[in-house]
């Protein structure tokens, strides 16, 4: 991530919410944002102090004390304000200096944020299948499009409802891991609406699967070079557009929108390295409806007492009414089930077909042997093969395989020190041996005399990030070197 002066500057916008007097600061803020909605820009001070002056919390509120609070929300970049020559006669009014004040554009975000934090608890999330289709419609009308304008407004709502769906979804499931909708499901009242819930999901998988298909094949029949066609179309007619800011950063914006239509793209394609969130959508429902089913088995079963008395008795009856030993004996099978089952494995089936009479199955021998201890099933003799020269091959190969590991890790030794960003791509012997040394070192001033005969200790060398490379990978690790300390013969 790119760490850029815009991230780490104050924001002193925000200031008016959480310091001495805030409740102050934000009535005068809300009331701004009421009449900027209804198109009402610029306010003089006696209308704010006006407005706000019959409420409780400014029983004691002054005009000079109203326009203190302005200026510090001016201050703090909030508001901006210009002075009002228009009906000026005389030197003295002109000294006055009366304002208008207007909310810049930071504060117009600002309150509609908290705006929307203030009703954060009372709005329900819900999975909208239309927005899918929505979105399948937006592309399809990108891709056609020639005009500027066209483009840049089909690019914006397209953005907007994508941002609506990706927020709608992940506000969904977490409210079913919040505590206390988890202890919800596994109460008695939720018995109720386990039907609509499930019918609810199972509605929108369905709308989502069959737009899904579509977005994708949208997407992958899409030219190569689609991204940065549909970017410069958008850069041209937001260039052709009167912005105000003279050093406006084109290629900052450039970034945002090339960025918002590869969030959409992988919202949909997955790619070798991570699985798109469409899959992630559909295994999270499904894990819903899944846990939901299970809570209501759990209540059902907790809840629900089976009285068998009937049952019991009704099975005595049929038992009376047998005529004989021969009867109930028949009976008891289907009452009780068979007493001694045979099992018999190693079988193939010709069919699974539960219509099938025994009599249409072929005949199946089985062998069977016998579990008496006097006969003995009769073992087969086997030649012991003479594996020595087989040993020997493999010994030689593991002691030449070694031998050439001493040699490179000698070459290390007689340079006298190891460090780790001067290495080029190494084996994995290699990588086992310098984290074997590192293991030991990083915690000790000096190791003498390892596993391989060394003396040697790990140093710090900056704060910077090392990569040891390897034929099978890049291991990150402290930019840190291994110094070889007096006649190594170890190895």
């Amino acid at each position: 991530m790119e760490v850029s002066e815009k991230l780490t500057k104050q924001i002193t916008e925000t200031k008016y919410l959480s310091v001495e007097n805030t409740e102050r600061y934000r009535p005068i803020m809300r009331y701004f944002f009421k009449q900027y909605e209804m198109l009402e820009y610029w306010l003089y001070k006696e209308q704010v102090y006006n407005d706000l002056k019959d409420n409780d919390v400014f029983s004691n509120y002054t005009l000079e004390l109203c326009e203190q609070d302005l200026l510090r929300l001016v201050e703090w970049g909030n508001l901006t304000n210009l002075q009002d020559t228009s009906n000026v006669q005389t030197v003295e009014e002109f000294k006055n200096r009366k304002y208008r004040y207007q909310l810049t554009e930071y504060a117009i975000e600002i309150e509609r944020m908290v705006m929307r934090l203030e009703t954060l608890n009372v709005e329900t999330a819900s999975l909208e299948p239309k927005l899918f289709e929505k979105i399948r419609l937006l592309l399809n009308s990108i891709i056609v499009l020639d005009d500027l304008e066209e483009i840049n407004s089909c690019f914006e709502e397209l953005n907007e409802t994508f941002t609506k769906l990706n927020n709608n979804y992940k506000d969904f499931l977490k409210m079913f891991h919040e505590a206390k909708n988890e202890e919800l499901m596994k109460s008695e009242q939720f018995l109720i609406y386990k039907d609509k819930v499930i019918d609810y999901l199972k509605n929108f998988i369905a709308g989502f699967q069959i737009n899904e298909i579509k977005i994708k094949k949208i997407l992958e029949e899409c030219p190569d070079d689609f991204e940065d066609v549909l970017i410069e179309k958008v850069m041209m007619y937001k260039r052709n557009q009167p912005i105000l800011e003279p050093n406006f950063d084109y290629d900052y914006l450039e970034q945002i929108l090339r960025g918002k239509w590869r969030s959409v793209v992988r919202w949909f394609n997955s790619d070798s390295f991570e699985e798109s969130e469409t899959e992630r959508l559909k295994r999270a429902i499904n894990n819903i409806i899944n846990k939901i089913t299970k809570y209501v088995i759990s209540i059902m079963e907790t809840n629900t007492s089976v009285n068998r008395m009937e049952e019991y008795r009704h099975i005595l009856s049929l038992f009376l009414k047998c005529d004989n030993l021969r009867q109930a004996e028949e009976l008891s099978p289907v009452v009780f089930g068979i007493e001694r089952v045979k099992h018999f494995s190693n079988i193939d089936k010709v069919t699974d077909s539960i219509n099938t009479k025994p009599n249409d199955v072929p005949e199946t021998f089985i062998s069977l042997k016998s579990h008496s201890r006097l006969v003995k099933e009769k073992g087969i003799k086997v030649q012991v093969e003479d594996k020595f020269f087989l040993k020997q091959a493999q010994l030689k190969k593991i002691m030449e395989q070694k031998e050439q590991e001493e040699k490179l890790l000698r070459k290390y030794i007689e340079k006298g020190e190891i460090v780790i960003n001067n290495l080029n791509e190494i084996e994995p012997f290699e990588r086992r041996f310098i984290l074997s040394l590192l293991t030991k070192g990083i915690n000790n001033d000096i190791v003498k005399n390892n596993e391989y005969g060394v003396s040697y200790k790990v140093e710090l060398i900056d704060d910077t990030e090392a990569r040891l490379k390897s034929v099978d990978g890049i291991l990150t690790m402290s930019n840190i070197k291994i110094i070889f300390i007096g006649d190594n013969d170890g190895v």
